[in-house]
Order: structure tokens, then sequence, then C-alpha cells
């Protein structure tokens, strides 16, 4: 005989089977308009790449996608949100490199977790990072700048666009490495680090490509090194930091993610519509002129992904001691 805890749980648990699409029901999916979860401000990397890709996501599902920017604890509280989410295919949202495989390291409670909550759809974009000084700053090279870092009688301040996200670990792994120190200071976002780096009150920052370039080529920041293995070519000028550092390597990458429990059916339908939107000729050459490129993974490389870069980060953020709490 049900308990009457069993049958007091039974009308919700019945309204929740009610919404999910049935197999039959994925192939007419999606039949109103989707919303897009963001973790940062508008104008930062996430924003500005997942907004070309709804733009074209719209044309392969055939409905409006609203991007909803909910920005907050390195992307946590949007990926909170997401977890928490009705499984029936009409929320989604951007997962970064942090949420996925560096914040369960650095958070000692996370509100999700990131290894259960969600059903990783496709890894759509990668990019580097700048590493940047104001230009008060006198260096023009990763040496001289852990040189001019060295020799301060007070530790410089190296903005960061949050606690846990990619840029302010390969700030740390960078700091290691040149034998160094700063005084880190995490922001809510690019936006806001960027605007003090370019007013001086921070003096170096490490950033991505696709909200660096514009404050590197408007003369507000200079760049003396990028984060990938080899120079970039959209910056062929730019030394990379592993030409100074042999095996600096750092990438920030974003994903798209649903909650747990999404139908079979609508996970791959979504994926295969990510994959196209992607590979896409048109978003691809918008993603590189954003210094990003356009991957277009599928649902099984994604979860691979995740699994080696929690790993290396975990490894990482252990022996420096990070924290975000």
């Amino acid at each position: 005989m049900p308990t009457r805890r069993a049958l007091v749980a039974l009308p919700a648990a019945l309204a929740t089977m009610a919404a999910l699409p049935s197999p039959g029901k994925a192939a007419s999916w999606p039949e109103r308009p989707l919303r897009w979860l963001v973790g940062f401000p508008p104008g930062g990397a996430p924003d500005l790449l997942t907004r070309i890709l709804a733009q074209r996501l719209e044309a392969e599902l055939g409905q409006p996608v609203v991007v909803e920017n909910r920005p907050g604890a390195a992307g946590n509280l949007a990926a909170a949100a997401l977890a928490r989410a009705a499984p029936d295919g009409l929320t989604f949202g951007t997962l970064f490199a942090a949420t996925l495989a560096v914040n369960r390291h650095v958070y000692r409670s996370l509100p999700f977790d990131p290894r259960r909550d969600f059903a990783l759809i496709s890894e759509f974009a990668r990019f580097p990072s700048a590493v940047m000084v104001h230009p008060s700053v006198p260096v023009s090279s990763v040496a001289e700048l852990g040189a001019w870092m060295r020799a301060q009688a007070a530790p410089p301040i190296c903005a960061t666009p949050g606690a846990g996200v990619i840029p302010h670990l390969a700030t740390e792994m960078l700091l290691r490495r040149l034998e160094t120190r700063c005084e880190l200071v995490h922001y809510r976002g690019n936006p806001d680090a960027l605007r003090d780096l370019a007013a001086g009150r921070a003096q170096v920052m490490v950033d991505a490509f696709p909200t660096a370039l514009p404050l590197v080529r408007d003369g507000r920041a200079r760049a003396v090194a990028v984060t990938s293995p080899r120079r970039s070519p959209l910056t062929p000028d730019l030394p990379a930091v592993a030409e100074t550092l042999p095996g600096f390597e750092t990438a920030s990458w974003l994903a798209v993610g649903a909650p747990a429990g999404l139908p079979e059916a609508v996970a791959a339908r979504l994926s295969a519509a990510v994959m196209a939107a992607t590979r896409d000729p048109d978003t691809a050459r918008r993603f590189a002129t954003l210094g990003a490129e356009a991957i277009g993974s599928t649902r099984e490389e994604l979860a691979t992904r995740v699994a080696a870069e929690d790993e290396r980060w975990g490894e990482l953020v252990r022996a420096a001691g990070i924290t975000a709490d």
C-alpha cells in the first residue's frame, strides 16, 4: 500500500512527467521559444559568442532563442538555475570550462554537481587568452613582465574576470612559472575588469581573446603574449607564452548544456542543431573575428574533454591552494 509521503508526492511527479516531451513528440520539438542562460554579463566573450550562435540556432530549430544573462560567482548562478530547470527541452545554457571542470575544485560548496546535473550537448567555441598590461607598464615581453613584477616594492594588481575562471587559473599558472606574485582582484565579468585595466587601476590581466583584442587594438592595453601553444593567426606578431615558458598553454571553451534528464531524442536533436549551427561557415567567420575557434563537437567528444580538463585543473588548484569561498 502506498505511504502517505508517496501519495503526497504523486501529483508533483505526474505533473513533471506530463511536462516532459515523449519520444513521439521529439520530432516536433521545439514547439515554443527557447531560453538560453549565460552566466556572465552582456558584452563578455561568453555572451558575444552565445548570441552569435543563438541567431544561427533559431534558423536550425525554427523557434526564437532568448538569451538570458545571469552573471555572478564565475558562472555558478546561471549553472545552478540550469540544473534546477525542468528537463523539458525548453531551457539550456552556456556552460564554461570553469563550470564543468574547475569550480568543483575551487569552491567548497556548489549549488549543483557538474558531474551529474547536466546533459552535455556540444562544445561550440574555444579561444586563447592574451597576457596584457596597462600602457604605463614598461614591458613588451613575458620575460620583461616577470622581471618588472619582481622588482616592484608592492605586488602589482592583476585583474581577473572572476575567481576560478580559466583566465584566473592562467594568471596563477603564469605567476608560478615566472616565480613572482601579484594582488589578484576578481571581478564579476570581463567588462568591469577590462575597464579597470584601461584606467590603470589594475596593471596586469590575462583575458580571453574575444574581449581582450578590442582593448589592445584601441591602445588602452598592451598585449605581450598569447596563451595558445603557438602564435594566433589573428595576431601573428604576438609571441606565445610557450616561446618563453615551454609547455605553457591555456584555453577557454564554451559548451551547450541542458538539465540532466533531458530525453535522449531531444538531446540528440539539440546536439545536431548546435553542431550544424557552429559549423556553418558564417558562424565560424564571425567567431574568428572575435578570436575564437568554432568547434561543434559531439556529445562524446565534449564528455572526454571535460574529464581531461577536470583532472588538469584540479591538479593546479590543489598545488596552488586556490579557493573562491
